[in-house]
């Protein structure tokens, strides 16, 4: 076997796998940037014409970035839990306990949580709320995926995870968990509607 040709075909092949790595992160963030437009009003019918593409490919591009639920939120912290009432997936608190809820597909991060869990993925460190630990999951555990946008841990620069905590402190598997492409965007939903109301 030809040993340069060899060496040639590996450099191609780290080229390869670097380029679909870039395919996969330009992807999500288009598929963020149409799920945004559509979260502010634009309708599927809209976007579909404005990016040249079919209503149908709109409307899976929403959803496989997380659906087109709305974020809730609340302007009454303090006040005690309504069984009722939605609440945080990463630690319990109901939407009138914080300031803002942020809804994914079945689960919900409330304002407090995304800061833990930037704090998370910004030291490596685990956390805890009433409801659960906080970990930043390692790279090679690809099996876990966000639960707003369902990437995995491979495509994505950070994953935290929340696993409740039973009595015993023992860890069951994560109940929850958001990739820091969700967090960013959660930061920024959080920062425009803090802007407009100021």
């Amino acid at each position: 076997m030809d040993d340069q040709l060899l060496t040639e075909a590996r450099q191609a092949k780290e080229r390869l796998i670097d380029a679909e790595r870039d395919v996969e992160v330009f992807r999500a963030e288009f598929y963020r940037a149409v799920r945004r437009l559509h979260l502010h009003g634009a309708s599927l019918r809209e976007l579909a014409a404005g990016l040249g593409l079919s209503h149908q490919r709109v409307y899976q591009i929403v959803e496989e970035a997380g659906g087109s639920r709305r974020w809730v939120r609340s302007r009454k912290p303090g006040r005690r839990p309504d069984p009722g009432l939605l609440a945080c997936t990463f630690c319990g608190e109901t939407q009138n306990m914080v300031r803002k809820l942020i809804a994914g597909p079945g689960v919900y991060i409330c304002d407090s949580c995304i800061a833990l869990a930037g704090r998370v993925l910004g030291s490596g460190q685990a956390e805890d709320t009433e409801l659960a630990t906080m970990t930043a999951a390692p790279a090679p555990a690809t099996h876990l995926k966000c639960s707003f946008c369902g990437k995995n841990r491979r495509q994505v620069d950070g994953l935290v995870t929340a696993a409740a905590v039973t009595v015993e402190q023992k860890q069951t598997s994560a109940a929850a968990a958001i990739c820091s492409q969700c967090l960013a965007l959660c930061d920024e939903i959080i920062t425009e509607e803090l802007s407009d109301n100021s």
